[in-house]
């Protein structure tokens, strides 16, 4: 099967919607992240905006469409390398959506950027796709959602999207700006959030409160919390002052207990070229305030790879405080291959988080 190449070209310059939903609160501090730490080699072969979901003791790895429509694989060990990952690929491949969205767009089936749940007694995945019917070609992702009794799926897609982005506007699609990147967790008082990438808006990443059945309360056009803005020129990829045409998209967010905050990381740049970097920010609560870090990127290339993004946070089985982000090869920027030898693959590290002389001005790193 050909991998199709997702495009992800949004209308990033345009004005804000007016009135975004914004909680009042205090501004937590950001605490002392690292500042521009290099990649680490990878060790998942072909998988690209990687999500780890935890169920019954397992980890298990999903993925944007490469030669399956959902990728996923268990994972054993982080510790296993790149060619061992790439054999057991080629020989057991995995496709958890086997039936596609009605909504998505035939001639773009890929789906972007899932992320899995467990909800009641079902499983549900949420991810990205291009709807069909769109007059705003460049902004016509929606987000959609698929339910399994297993977590390895198969997962069954609703008919109609769950999620579209903020409200319609002169020049976007009828049905609302543009949503992707979706990624959902249950905060400390066991509530649902969704944080997602926001299209036509500069303010790129927000999030929305669910229903207990893991809807959008507001439904399909509700209007997010900004989480996260395009202010800070490094968000371009590159480290010059100034700030050109940018997108900030796949968030993950996860609960710090010790400080009682949210962290929040997300991709800035463009995600086929080697000028794609990793933020951070830290949130009071899942829909904000969050205080942005803006001396520079958390994440960026090294290890021979570039195009450092779609960092998901996750605590593994064994309770274990860890990352996945994936990266190209460098030189190798954008050119997906149907063998999997040039697309993107996934690293591992260990995020540690350390407490100072005070407890609001924690560090966050990364350690292999």
């Amino acid at each position: 099967m050909s991998r199709p190449r997702p495009t992800r070209l949004v209308l990033a310059g345009l004005a804000a919607a007016a009135a975004l939903v914004a909680l009042a609160g205090c501004l937590p501090s950001v605490g002392r992240p690292a500042l521009r730490q290099p990649a680490v080699a990878p060790r998942v072969w072909d998988n690209s905006d990687p999500f780890v979901l935890v169920a019954d003791g397992n980890n298990y790895l999903f993925g944007s469409t490469n030669n399956m429509t959902l990728p996923v694989r268990q994972i054993t060990t982080y510790t296993g390398s790149l060619t061992d990952s790439q054999s057991e690929w080629g020989r057991n491949p995995s496709n958890a959506m086997p039936t596609l969205p009605a909504w998505l767009n035939p001639d773009h089936p890929e789906i972007w950027a899932p992320a899995a749940i467990k909800i009641g007694t079902l499983y549900y995945v949420y991810f990205g796709g291009r709807r069909v019917g769109a007059s705003d070609t460049n902004n016509d992702q929606c987000i959609g959602r698929a339910s399994s009794a297993t977590p390895m799926g198969p997962y069954r897609p609703e008919a109609t999207p769950l999620y579209c982005g903020l409200p319609p506007e002169a020049g976007s699609n009828p049905w609302g700006r543009g949503a992707l990147d979706p990624e959902v967790l249950r905060a400390a008082d066991g509530n649902l959030y969704m944080v997602a990438a926001l299209s036509r808006t500069r303010d790129n990443i927000g999030a929305l409160k669910l229903a207990a059945n893991g809807r959008v309360i507001g439904g399909v056009n509700a209007v997010p919390a900004v989480l996260a803005s395009q202010k800070f020129p490094w968000q371009d990829g590159t480290d010059d002052r100034t700030l050109r045409p940018t997108f900030l998209e796949n968030p993950s967010m996860i609960y710090d207990p010790a400080t009682k905050t949210y962290l929040l990381f997300y991709s800035a740049g463009d995600w086929w070229t080697d000028r794609y970097v990793t933020g951070f920010a830290r949130c009071a609560t899942p829909v904000g305030p969050c205080a942005m870090d803006g001396r520079g990127p958390f994440l960026r290339s090294g290890s021979g790879r570039t195009g450092v993004g779609a960092l998901t946070a996750f605590r593994d089985a064994g309770g274990t405080l860890r990352v996945a982000y994936a990266s190209w090869m460098a030189g190798y920027e954008g050119t997906s291959s149907d063998d999997g030898s040039t697309s993107r693959h996934v690293s591992w590290s260990r995020l540690i988080l350390s407490p100072t002389d005070k407890a609001s001005d924690q560090s966050v790193s990364l350690q292999e």
